[in-house]
């Protein structure tokens, strides 16, 4: 009999480890609140210029500003954006994060 709750006991410990960021990735709320201010930035300069050797300049001074303000830097932004890639259950909450706050803007 105390195999089986051995067995659950560590697959309870397992998923619960999988919530759990590393260190140096930013959370959930951090991170999706950068995703939409950059994703912005990154729409408003496409629909104005069109071609990305014209803004790219521009574009990553935005972005540097942005992750200025957050007190991000970029390579911690882009380990995050790595991560999150990589996982598909972080993925997906940050996916539904960014559309319910983009969808309360909206609306």
């Amino acid at each position: 009999m105390k195999t089986p709750s051995l067995f659950f006991f560590l697959l309870l410990l397992y998923a619960c480890s999988e919530n759990k960021l590393p260190a140096g990735i930013l959370p959930l709320d951090e991170m999706s609140s950068l995703v939409e201010e950059i994703t912005i930035i990154e729409t408003h300069y496409q629909s104005k210029f069109g071609v990305p050797s014209q803004y790219k300049k521009a574009l990553d001074t935005s972005v540097n500003k942005t992750l200025r303000k957050a007190n991000c830097t970029r390579a911690k932004f882009e380990k995050s954006l790595r991560y999150y890639a990589a996982h598909p259950a972080h993925q997906k909450a940050l996916n539904e994060a960014l559309l319910t706050s983009m969808s309360r803007k909206v609306n």
